[in-house]
């Protein structure tokens, strides 16, 4: 690899460590300077799970059948100690491990997922390892291309401090964005239902005031982890509609979730725009905000106007968006056009200075006064 080359790579890395979007770039330039099908980053949790996953030239259907039936025998995992960063393996490694030319080609994983997408060899380790889970980055290539070599092993080194260092950099600056968005202690004061879902629709955090939702069980609506008793069909096939929305197009919504003794409440369904970590398992995909009508109502719009400058319509606005109103409904209530009402939310997130809306209920929310919040003892 030449100097220029060199360069190339590692800037790319580091463009993608300040712009995670960009990794698929940076990943896609390492896979084609290795010859190889396929190479991206996967987390193998501590008890041989797929937690996450990365990869530029493999089908994600691929990598969930992996993590489904082969993770767990993985052959460079089942040997303990072998997968500690810092090392660069391959499929020959392993065989020379083993003393056996066939070591690798003749295990289930080989046989019945890489061959399959013609991936005879392999080159990788593990990047980093938090607690047991490790984050790895792994090249695939076909028979015809052959083993990868002791020289492509030495570039791939002098590439691996440079790809460790990224994700150092993206996972401290994720923590930072994160504090920046949302302090967890602060939210669990609210008097405001607050569930972060992952890229799978998986619970991430529950608030102290949905908590005590789902133990309430006069609610009849949510239990731990799965929101929805399965005999609550109606209630499941509206959220998990919203849900499948927001994650697979992106779009938000508010629905009503009936309760047999309560009045319904009021659920708003969030996609979030954050940028893609790789490190950090419990990535944020949606935001969702439960409000109850029966509790008392947490908005002020006297405050609001005093405390942000916003003019009398937009506090009124603003207050609307806190009962877990979407835009399209504010607009409907407040006799607004629906582009006049984006126009007010853009406007109100530009004078408490956040991008998404998110972002601007949980900064309200932060900031009403004592008298709003909840303490978390209650």
């Amino acid at each position: 690899m030449d100097d220029e080359r060199y360069s190339l790579l590692v800037e790319s890395i580091y463009d993608a460590a300040l712009h995670p979007e960009r990794w698929g770039d940076a990943v896609a330039n390492l896979k084609n300077e290795f010859n190889s099908i396929a190479a991206g980053f996967f987390i193998q949790t501590s008890d041989q799970k797929l937690d996450g996953y990365f990869f530029a030239g493999l089908d994600s259907e691929q990598m969930d059948v992996y993590g489904e039936h082969f993770a767990e025998n993985n052959p460079w995992f089942t040997v303990t100690g072998l997968m500690q960063p810092g090392r660069v393996l391959t499929d020959l490694s392993l065989e020379k491990l083993h003393n056996d030319k066939n070591a690798f080609i003749k295990t289930e994983m080989c046989q019945d997922w890489c061959l399959k997408q013609d991936f005879r060899h392999a080159m990788g380790g593990s990047l980093a390892d938090r607690q047991g889970n490790l984050l790895n980055f792994t090249f695939f290539r076909s028979k015809s291309m052959g083993y990868y070599t002791d020289e492509e092993i030495s570039r791939y080194r002098a590439l691996y401090r440079h790809l460790l260092k990224a994700i150092e950099i993206n996972s401290h600056m994720e923590r930072i964005e994160n504090r920046s968005v949302v302090n967890e202690t602060t939210v669990d004061k609210l008097r405001l239902g607050i569930v972060y879902l992952d890229t799978k629709g998986r619970v991430v955090f529950l608030n102290n005031y949905v908590r005590k939702i789902i133990t309430e069980e006069d609610s009849g609506v949510f239990i731990k982890c799965n929101f929805l008793k399965a005999s609550d069909r109606h209630n499941l096939e509206l959220l998990d509609r919203a849900i499948s929305n927001a994650l697979t197009a992106g779009k938000s919504s508010t629905i009503a979730l009936a309760r047999p003794l309560q009045s319904a409440l009021s659920v708003n369904v969030i996609p979030s725009t954050s940028r893609r970590w790789l490190m950090e398992n419990k990535q944020v995909a949606i935001t969702i905000f439960i409000s109850d009508p029966d509790n008392r109502d947490m908005t002020n719009a006297e405050y609001l106007t005093s405390r942000w400058k916003l003019s009398p319509l937009e506090a009124q606005f603003a207050c609307h968006l806190l009962r877990g109103n979407t835009i399209r409904k504010i607009s409907e209530l407040m006799q607004l056009t629906l582009n006049t009402a984006q126009w007010y939310s853009k406007q109100i997130m530009q004078k408490l200075e956040v991008s998404r809306q998110s972002e601007l209920i949980i900064k309200l929310m932060n900031d009403l006064p004592s008298f709003l919040i909840a303490e978390a003892t209650d």
